[in-house]
């Protein structure tokens, strides 16, 4: 794209040529010539190999490089990366190792390749694309322009919108967690409910999302989560939901709308995450905690101002046990 189409693209202003053209995108310290890179601070001059660049719109630095003004830069950097540098996509059809069920619906325009299986009356929206070793169980419900990276496996009776994209490893519908105890041994609890995952969800590698046992696990729509995390049974996670790595959210927990979730987090069963709360990484939430709007941190999660309080504490332990040495010495003389 020439500076000028990405400027107009972008609706933003342009200051300097506009006949240059950009083939990529790169960050300010390695790009080079036909690269457009962004900066999010006004930070004077700029030191940079790049053709082109998005910066602030009070940006007032000196550099001989051609600047696209913008109020958030970053947002408009991820824009136009993901016009010069779209997904990687195959021409529709199957391939002759996949396995798929005569009762199995297929849309147009999908791609399903080796050695992927799609169960009895499930159904793939157009456009969707099945990587290598995916498992598609029976009852399954796929959206359209849907990406599932290789060995995704989705089981029975699961509901998957519009333009989801699952990475590898991820499983849907697993069983939950659930187990009643006897006298002699633990009686699994019956898993016979559903995942559903709404429009414009991305789920990361080796995550998974476990059905409900006897209800539905429902992701929101627009929410994005991380590798390694674990969704329990009849977790309810609202619309534009961030979840870090390795965060794992015991059983009928609810997360409300645009909520973070820090790397780490452990979540017990039935709380409840208020709309507006973020939750920073190794934090605890015991079972049946309400965590109100706000910045939390620490196990048992509290108000980050509180946290903080409570570390400083901590670090002056040391301080305060050579003081109370000292008053015993001369207590003693």
């Amino acid at each position: 794209m020439k500076i000028r189409e990405i400027a107009e693209f972008l609706d933003a202003e342009l200051v300097g040529d506009a006949s240059v053209e950009i083939i990529g995108v790169a960050s300010v310290a390695s790009a080079s010539t036909g690269e457009i890179a962004f900066l999010e601070k006004n930070i004077g001059q700029v030191a940079s190999r790049a053709d082109c660049l998005i910066v602030p719109a009070d940006f007032d630095g000196e550099t001989p490089i051609p600047l696209i003004k913008t109020a958030n830069p970053k947002l408009a950097f991820a824009r136009v990366a993901a016009i010069l540098h779209p997904q990687k996509r195959k021409q529709s059809g199957i391939d002759a190792s996949a396995v798929i069920a005569e009762t199995a619906a297929i849309g147009s325009g999908v791609f399903v390749d080796a050695f992927v299986s799609v169960g009895n009356d499930s159904a793939i929206g157009s456009g969707t694309y099945l990587l290598a070793g995916t498992k598609i169980g029976d009852g399954v419900m796929i959206g359209k322009n849907c990406f599932l990276h290789p060995n995704v496996v989705i089981q029975d009776g699961c509901l998957i919108g519009n333009d989801v994209i699952l990475h590898s490893g991820a499983v849907v519908g697993a069983d939950g967690f659930g187990y009643v105890r006897d006298a002699q041994k633990y009686v699994k609890f019956p898993q016979i409910g559903v995942v559903v995952i709404e429009d414009d969800v991305e789920i990361g590698a080796n995550s998974c999302i476990d059905r409900g046992s006897l209800g539905e696990t429902r992701i929101g729509k627009g929410t994005k989560i991380d590798n390694l995390v674990q969704i329990a049974h009849n977790v309810q996670i609202g619309e534009r939901v961030i979840i870090a790595a390795q965060t794992g959210i015991s059983g009928s927990t609810v997360v409300e709308d645009d909520c973070v979730i820090g790397g780490q987090v452990g979540m017990g069963d039935h709380a409840l995450v208020k709309s507006g709360a973020i939750i920073g990484s190794q934090a605890g939430v015991l079972p049946g905690k309400i965590v109100r709007p706000g910045v939390w941190w620490g196990t048992p999660v509290q108000p980050l101002s509180e946290y903080k309080r409570q570390n400083a504490h901590v670090k002056s332990l040391q301080r305060l046990k050579d003081d109370v040495i000292e008053i015993k010495k001369l207590m003693k003389k």
